[in-house]
């Protein structure tokens, strides 16, 4: 499970890292296939860059533009559906949550059962939920499985996303930010800075080049190439 840590208060995030590392500890001796990575961020900037790797985010930023609840609504204006939990301090904004927020709370001073509970609740939405890829449009997100993806490719002004069913769907942003929502995909490569491509789609890799199922060729590195065939 990956977890973001957003606090602007120094103190407060120390200890809530402290209680997740304590409770990872304690569940990967349980679980041993249930990893926990825990990523701590001062500031929204950092947490924007990458939000879709994620299955928990815990909040509580008061000293920026933006706060808790305005930061919350960006993240599932953005099409994070991972859950979202408010950690409110010294000052309390959880009464301007709306149920639209779709969002927890857990009160600071933190309590141990109070964030296992939380820890469970999150594991149980990964557990029923199907892994979906989120892709942002101008306009919408739309929803798919992993098994219809077939690639995505560098554009001048954003990503093409290539389907199975023929459709090409325009997301106007960088690659490198598109290819964090296949942190839990297994089967879907990373090639260099021009393709994003699920294993299904590639039918050759000969000759310095990917070739897939529409015809399409992409120059590789040799070096990626022998990556990408140790993993056909």
């Amino acid at each position: 499970m990956h977890i973001a840590v957003c606090m602007d208060d120094a103190l407060g995030r120390k200890q809530l890292e402290r209680l997740l590392s304590r409770s990872a500890d304690r569940r990967i001796v349980a679980d041993p296939d249930v990893p926990y990575y825990v990523q701590s961020y001062g500031n929204k900037e950092a947490l924007f860059a990458r939000p879709f790797m994620y299955d928990l985010f815990f909040i509580d930023m008061l000293h920026d533009d933006m706060d808790s609840i305005a930061i919350i609504r960006k993240l599932r204006e953005m099409g994070v559906t991972a859950t979202i939990v408010l950690c409110p301090g010294k000052i309390d904004l959880s009464e301007q949550l709306t149920e639209e927020d779709q969002t927890l709370i857990l009160r600071q001073p933190v309590k141990v059962d109070e964030l296992e509970y939380i820890l469970d609740e999150a594991l149980a939405v990964i557990v029923s939920r199907e892994p979906k890829i989120d892709i942002r449009t101008s306009n919408e997100t739309i929803h798919i499985k992993e098994e219809e993806f077939l690639y995505a490719e560098k554009q001048k002004d954003g990503v093409a996303v290539h389907l199975t069913d023929g459709r090409e769907v325009i997301c106007p942003e960088d690659l490198k930010n598109f290819w964090y929502r296949f942190a839990n995909f297994d089967d879907i490569y990373y090639l260099q800075d021009s393709l994003i491509v699920h294993k299904q789609a590639v039918t050759d890799t000969s000759f310095g080049r990917v070739v897939l199922t529409d015809g399409r060729k992409f120059r590789i590195s040799h070096h990626v190439i022998k990556t990408l065939e140790s993993k056909l």
